[in-house]
């Protein structure tokens, strides 16, 4: 390892300890469930913080961000598509993954450090096998840091910047740049689990690409690059953007319920608001037989949890076993739930040996302290699932 190489682990290491110290501080703080534009734009959090022509300061953290005048749009399109080769919807899917692929190449290393390439290496020519060694023995020194993830956050954060970017100067509508962007944060999501891991991925990431777009070369460019990045993560979690206890809960599962079934059975004023619910509901179908509400964790929670009436203790412990939808997906399930929504923190909601939901409990209670969906009278074998009631 050169001297350079040393400092950079140092300073990559220093600050990842750091992040787990502050992390660790943060542990019993209440979990922030972040909604999807939310989540799906903090996650070109680096990037974002990037001046691109024709967007004056930078695109902020609102997903969907407009040039706010035409010279300003003609000045974003012409460098998006000089510098990228974007200029329309097929052009910026082909181009996001031509310029922002490098957990591939970090995919390919890992292949072989685990005694299983994905190729032979005499398979490449003289230059392709000088390119990859280099980018392989360089990348050896930060897979402490990142592990299977590789350098995937760096890729997603690019690839929302870019997506953004050509929604703002009219390339892509809002609804193209939403579908596009939720691609890249269904894999945040099925990779990370919080934003101390994202960050590390990213700045590792920051460090491989620099390090390749100078010829493969350690130029002293990398740490400066390095030094950029660790000032704009530590901005982010300062500021509260990349929170130490958020994340988004909607997990992307294949849900019992289709989207041609989902009926609006909520007025306007529930837009947005959300709610969480087992995925023995959302995934497997079985009705809700338990609500309880508890102090809302953000402004878009209602507070409100469905549960199926089965989870026990290990089940409930391990947060990937829920989901925060939207509470009109989440009555789709069971419309009877709905006569309850407006009910105080506090209130307690189970279904009868009839099968009717019921109050058993409606006191309430501001701490909104995990009442447990088994106690009582709550039943805890519903049967076969029943989806939808």
């Amino acid at each position: 390892m050169t001297p350079q190489m040393e400092s950079i682990t140092q300073t990559i290491r220093s600050f990842k300890e750091a992040l787990i110290a502050k992390q660790l501080e943060h542990q019993d703080d209440p979990q922030e469930i972040l909604d999807e534009d939310t989540f799906c734009a903090i996650l070109s959090g680096l990037p974002s913080f990037r001046r691109l022509p024709g967007v004056p300061e930078h695109m902020g953290f609102d997903l969907i961000y407009h040039c706010d005048t035409p010279e300003n749009t003609e000045e974003l399109r012409n460098y998006l598509e000089s510098v990228f080769g974007v200029k329309d919807e097929d052009s910026l899917v082909a181009q996001k993954h031509e310029f922002f692929h490098i957990f591939n190449e970090y995919y390919d290393f890992a292949c072989e450090w685990d005694g299983h390439p994905n190729f032979p290496l005499e398979d490449l020519d003289e230059d392709g096998r000088t390119a990859y060694t280099k980018s392989r023995d360089f990348s050896v020194n930060l897979r402490d840091f990142v592990g299977a993830q590789g350098y995937a956050a760096w890729d997603i954060g690019e690839r929302i910047m870019l997506i953004r970017a050509a929604c703002a100067c009219g390339i892509i509508s809002d609804n193209t740049c939403r579908q596009l962007v939720i691609d890249e944060a269904r894999v945040a999501n099925e990779l990370f689990d919080n934003f101390v891991d994202f960050a590390i991925s990213s700045l590792c990431g920051a460090v491989y690409f620099i390090f390749v777009s100078m010829g493969r070369n350690e130029d002293e460019g990398i740490s400066g690059f390095l030094d950029i990045n660790m000032k704009i993560v530590s901005k982010l979690m300062e500021d509260d953007i990349w929170s130490f206890n958020a994340w988004c809960e909607k997990n992307y599962k294949q849900l019992a319920i289709q989207d041609d079934q989902i009926q609006p059975l909520l007025g306007p004023e529930y837009r947005g608001i959300t709610g969480i619910a087992s995925d023995h509901i959302l995934c497997d179908g079985f009705r809700i037989a338990v609500m309880f509400r508890e102090k809302p964790l953000s402004n878009s929670d209602s507070g409100w949890r469905f549960f199926a009436g089965d989870e026990d203790q290990e089940y409930l412990g391990n947060h990937r076993n829920f989901g925060a939808l939207e509470l009109n997906l989440i009555c789709n399930y069971a419309p009877d739930s709905i006569e309850f929504l407006e009910l105080p923190v506090g209130t307690f909601v189970a279904r009868n040996e009839n099968g009717k939901l019921q109050i058993l409990q409606d006191i309430p209670n501001p701490n909104g302290n995990n009442n447990d969906p088994n106690d009582g009278n709550a039943p805890t074998n519903p049967g076969e699932p029943i989806a939808f009631g």
